[in-house]
């Protein structure tokens, strides 16, 4: 399938399954999206996932554990995943946290970080106090030699129904992580409407690029707007081609964003399920694993 095939609801490119070779020491920094809002980093050895939903539903067939139904597989499971150093959640909604797969990432002695509720939330699930780390806007933490600083982000979409969904989320209750390796740089805004903050933001060699179709509660439009202000910035799009939902937020469609980024050819990786994409070098796809 070629990025031009890409149509809206269209299901994402062929899954490349996640070994456990790809959880061990490397002597470079990768990014693999997890499908949905999810990705993995290894850098150098120092293995953490972003907002990570990779468990199945129990008993529903090709249904994963928050209950939507699957249009590609998983690259991995949770209860798969040989090793992890840390989690990160942007905030506390559960196509970004799950249900299963922080119960099953815990067994692994994996730390957590997150705001309040995000916190509230996993010791709810079972996760150990221990385990958990809450973070505030700002704030600057290392993982391994990885160096993290949160960033705000604007995500109150409760407000559409607060009787139905809840206190909608407040400014410190959601955040994005500008993650410093040695090989690069690499932002997630997180779920977020377009801040002007965030256009303060320089020196992002990838930008994992929120595409939702939701342009009310996340960038929508902006999308492009912060592409083109990063424009060295190598571009990899989530919240696309995952799950067979009508949830606007969940169908985006890299290619209708791409159309208003400049050098969009050279710069956005529509990547597969559990595709690499290598900091630094010559070609960034990596097909081996």
């Amino acid at each position: 399938m070629s990025l031009k095939d890409l149509k809206h609801n269209a299901v994402a490119l062929d899954t490349h399954p996640l070994k456990p070779v790809s959880f061990t020491q490397s002597t470079n920094t990768f990014v693999s999206w997890l499908s949905g809002a999810g990705f993995l980093i290894n850098s150098r050895g120092t293995v953490i996932m972003i907002d990570p939903v990779i468990s199945m539903d129990k008993v529903k067939p090709n249904t994963v554990e928050i209950g939507l139904h699957l249009r590609v597989p998983l690259p991995i499971e949770a209860k798969n995943v040989p090793h992890i150093d840390a989690v990160l959640y942007t905030h506390g909604d559960s196509d970004h946290v799950g249900k299963q797969t922080p119960r099953t990432l815990a067994k692994k002695n994996s730390l957590f970080y997150g705001t309040l509720p995000v916190i509230k939330n996993l010791e709810s699930l079972g996760v150990q106090v221990k385990q958990t780390k809450t973070i505030n806007i700002g704030e600057t933490f290392k993982i391994g030699q990885i160096e993290i600083t949160t960033t705000p982000a604007e995500h109150p979409w409760q407000e559409k129904n607060p009787t139905k969904y809840g206190d909608p989320w407040g400014p410190k209750d959601c955040c994005g992580f500008l993650i410093k390796t040695e090989d690069g740089t690499i932002w997630c805004t997180g779920d977020t409407r377009l801040l002007p903050e965030h256009l303060q933001v320089t020196g992002i060699d990838v930008l994992l690029l929120d595409v939702s179709r939701d342009d009310e509660y996340h960038l929508g439009p902006d999308a492009a707007t912060i592409a083109n202000k990063l424009s060295d910035a190598h571009l990899i799009p989530y919240h696309y081609g995952t799950y067979d939902t009508n949830i606007e937020a969940l169908n985006g469609n890299p290619m209708e964003v791409a159309q208003s980024i400049s050098e969009w050819e050279r710069r956005l990786h529509v990547l597969a399920p559990g595709e690499k994409f290598w900091l630094g070098a010559k070609e960034h796809s990596d097909k081996k694993y």
